[in-house]
């Protein structure tokens, strides 16, 4: 099977291509090098596989278009390609528009005119149902909990676009499913919830399970936000890439396309940051260093997915424990940051 991923030198997208190379699939991977870790995975990709990443900026058409004409006969795009971070959308909402909504309607458009048979899978973001402050929150000594939601939050839950990256991504996200049903497109969303693993190099405003990693293994003080209550499920990067095989394999009549997901860990692998900082001492053998400030604007208390919908379409489910992938991002991180 063909991939073109774009922003494939980023975390998911270098687990992804690792995985399927390693299956015996040929990608064609590009990327903007804006984050500062996509250099050392443009390296890693490099020098362990072979692999050229592309340079490549979704948010000029001409570009996309003349990558999408050269690789002709690609099975399946996933548009991973992004601005990721709340703080900088708020910073420059122009660039998060012009990569998040206009960059993936020029995916969008290169895909119908050049590979309208190809698998078309997009990474979305639970950020598009807003701060979910509507619903009642119970809170307990370590986590706030949704009592109304016991298997997790589902698709039916309304968009709610706050601030200008949920807005980006919404719009994206609405243009994919939009161009399954006007030219056929055989599209997916995914409303990733809380995606961790090794090769993520994240920051304080992003990749939040990865950073607090590296800053335990690191033994620097860091701040959080909020009383350290708000809880995520958490989905180890090597389960998303089974869930994007699943997609791509799907034949183009089924009616998982023009669908959006919500994917995640689910209750089982879901966290709370002081219940993660808990398993973190436990693992290191030391205290974690942190002071606790105001809450993030628009944050969700509890974001947990249910992920039923996907499992009845594609019979995906996540198979990695929390402690199992943890082991394997501690593991990480101290080869790459350990002094």
């Amino acid at each position: 099977m063909k991939w073109i991923i774009t922003g494939g030198a980023g975390f998911i997208g270098t687990n992804t291509a690792e995985s399927l190379i390693q299956a015996g699939d040929t990608c064609f991977v590009a990327d903007n090098f804006h984050r500062p870790g996509s250099r050392y995975n443009l390296g890693y990709l490099n020098e362990r596989f072979g692999l050229h990443v592309d340079y490549l900026d979704v948010r000029f058409p001409d570009q996309v278009n003349a990558y999408w004409q050269a690789h002709a006969g690609v099975d399946a795009v996933l548009h991973l390609a992004g601005q990721v971070s709340l703080v900088a959308s708020i910073a420059d909402p122009r660039f998060d528009f012009d990569t998040n909504a206009l960059g993936t309607f020029n995916v969008l458009e290169a895909t119908r005119r050049f590979l309208p048979d190809a698998r078309f899978i997009y990474s979305s973001t639970n950020k598009v149902y807003g701060d979910l402050r509507a619903l009642p929150v119970a809170e307990d000594s370590t986590r706030y909990r949704l009592p109304g939601f016991p298997e997790g939050l589902d698709e039916r839950l309304p968009l709610d676009l706050h601030g200008g990256y949920s807005c980006s991504k919404g719009a994206a996200d609405q243009y994919v499913l939009d161009y399954h049903r006007i030219y056929g497109l055989s599209t997916v969303s995914l409303r990733q919830s809380s995606i961790y693993g090794g090769r993520q190099y994240a920051s304080e405003d992003q990749g939040w399970v990865s950073y607090f990693v590296q800053m335990g293994v690191e033994r620097r003080k860091f701040h959080t936000c909020g009383t350290g209550k708000q809880v995520r499920d958490l989905l180890h990067v090597s389960d998303l890439v089974e869930c994007y095989r699943a997609i791509a394999s799907t034949s183009r009549d089924s009616l998982a396309f023009g669908q959006a997901f919500n994917v995640g860990g689910g209750n089982r692998a879901s966290l709370s940051l002081i219940e993660l900082f808990s398993l973190l001492e436990s693992e290191y053998g030391f205290p974690i260093n942190y002071t606790a400030g105001p809450p993030r604007a628009g944050d969700q208390k509890v974001f947990i997915a249910d992920t039923r919908k996907i499992t009845g379409h594609l019979g995906w489910k996540p198979r990695v424990s929390i402690s199992q992938g943890l082991d394997e991002l501690v593991a990480w991180s101290k080869a790459r940051w350990a002094a």
